[in-house]
């Protein structure tokens, strides 16, 4: 469907994991920089990308499908305006990027710097969110970190190691009673095994050196890099819920009572607006329950098999588990997303507005987590027209 300019702009503004303003991140790289901006390419570094989900009403709205859209803003001084737009799955991407690029040059320089561009595209376009700590991790299992400038992470150092910490924890506490339970490496080696091994399944990149491990968790070796990237970004995940659980509980008992949910001038609404939140409100409940459900599946899943595993030597559950880890890790990622992001808007406009909205402020926090939500599914390749 074509989506006009105000919803256009709520999109931009839905969050990091859903969009990534390349453009505005850029402006903040002095061009003396060693690093530099994304992209080789000028028009590129002069792109936003969105993730555009749709759900699975049938079970927990679950994921159905992710795309990755490429957004070209028609003017740079107000990006909210409109411009040109592909989907990366669209047969025609290549050829569109291209023509809206310049990078169809047949010099040598331009091709290698196009090459260049297309492995931070394809990065962009595997991931089931933009989340930064995501991206940095994806970054560095493809040997790309050390040409992404920090900027783009925008994730700090302190951050980035306290949620480093307990997931390493977490894996490292597993390879050691895989070993133990395994009987195969004599105690005294057993931590240097574990060491090693941690490194090599955080990294991702390869298994070499670790093949017996990935034969005892029965994986297919040539799945394992991208089950081990899963598992490390659903333990990022449960330590991301936990943080957030206090704050959204917060936001759920909001949502859930009329008393402060419903607008505060619900007495001069015409019949129409009243309808029009009564069916707000029920759709929105139903979404954030579904999502919420299908977070403490994928993650009461993952602890039950983990603790079976650690604690009663148990595998078959976690490896059950790890074999579809991948998708438990899109499904997790994209729902919990949209709930970080539907809190931080409410807490933004209760901030704004206080606990009683009035009906316009009302729709204009409905209007955006619709969006989140995937209650309207508007059509990503018609970003072009927005007016």
């Amino acid at each position: 469907m074509p989506m006009d300019r105000m919803e256009l702009s709520k999109i931009i503004n839905a969050g990091r994991s859903t969009a990534f303003n390349v453009f505005e991140i850029g402006q903040n790289i002095p061009s003396d920089d060693p690093i530099g901006r994304l992209f080789r390419n000028k028009t590129l570094n002069n792109t936003l990308f969105f993730k555009i989900m749709e759900r699975n009403a049938s079970q927990y709205n679950t994921i159905s499908t992710v795309q990755t859209l490429l957004y070209f803003p028609y003017n740079l001084d107000n990006v909210h305006e409109g411009g040109d737009s592909i989907l990366f799955d669209d047969p025609a991407f290549n050829k569109v990027l291209q023509s809206k690029t310049g990078a169809d040059s047949k010099s040598e320089e331009s091709q290698v710097d196009y090459v260049m561009d297309l492995e931070i595209l394809e990065m962009i376009y595997s991931l089931p969110t933009l989340d930064p700590f995501l991206l940095r991790s994806k970054s560095e299992q493809l040997d790309l970190d050390d040409r992404i400038h920090p900027h783009y992470f925008m994730i700090s150092e302190s951050d980035w190691k306290r949620i480093r910490l307990p997931i390493r924890t977490k894996i490292r506490t597993l390879v050691r009673r895989a070993y133990t339970g395994a009987g195969q490496v004599p105690s005294d080696k057993i931590e240097q095994h574990v060491t090693r091994f941690l490194s090599k399944i955080w990294e991702a990149k390869d298994i070499d050196g670790i093949e017996d491990f990935v034969r005892s968790m029965e994986i297919p070796p040539e799945r394992a890099p991208e089950l081990f990237f899963a598992w490390k970004a659903i333990c990022y995940y449960q330590v991301q819920f936990d943080d957030y659980l206090p704050r959204l509980k917060k936001f759920f008992a909001w949502l859930g009572d009329d008393s402060l949910s419903v607008p505060i001038d619900w007495a001069r609404l015409l019949p129409e607006d009243r309808d029009r939140v009564e069916y707000s409100l029920l759709g929105l409940r139903d979404k954030v329950r579904d999502t919420y459900r299908s977070i403490k599946m994928v993650l009461n899943n993952y602890e039950q098999s983990y603790r079976g595993f650690i604690e009663l030597n148990q595998p078959r559950a976690f490896k059950d588990f790890l074999s579809h880890a991948d998708d438990d890790y899109t499904n997790l990622a994209t729902c919990l997303s949209a709930n970080i992001h539907a809190l931080d808007m409410w807490t933004k406009m209760m901030s704004r507005h206080g606990k009683r909205l009035r009906y316009e402020h009302f729709n204009e926090m409905v209007d955006t987590l619709s969006i989140l939500y995937d209650m309207r599914r508007p059509s990503g390749a018609h970003l072009r027209q927005a007016s």
